[in-house]
């Protein structure tokens, strides 16, 4: 009879464990701006960083967005070449066709 207590004891209590927990709002909270609620706290402290660091990282920085935009310049140029010769490539043997 113990035993059999105990057993009930232990599965009501795992059914309320397992139960989702309803979310209560405090009142303080729900009458606060719902500014409070967009603003995330911050999880760690801002790092420090030297003033060299940060010319440092800066400057790499603007060295990366030129190369990049380089790149992009080149890329661009060799698809209007591409698309050039295939466009000529087209309108020539559509010609070839008609005549």
């Amino acid at each position: 009879m113990l035993f059999t207590i105990a057993i009930i004891v232990v599965v009501v209590l795992l059914a309320v464990a397992l139960l989702p927990v309803k979310n209560r709002i405090p009142e303080q909270l729900r009458q606060a701006s719902p500014v409070a609620f967009l603003t995330p706290e911050p999880t760690q402290p801002a790092r420090q960083t030297t003033l060299r660091q940060q010319q440092l990282d800066e400057e790499s920085g603007a060295v990366a967005s030129e190369y990049q935009r380089r790149a992009d310049a080149v890329w661009l140029e060799e698809v209007r070449g591409k698309a050039s010769k295939l466009l000529a490539n087209t309108t020539t043997g559509t010609k070839a066709k008609s005549e």
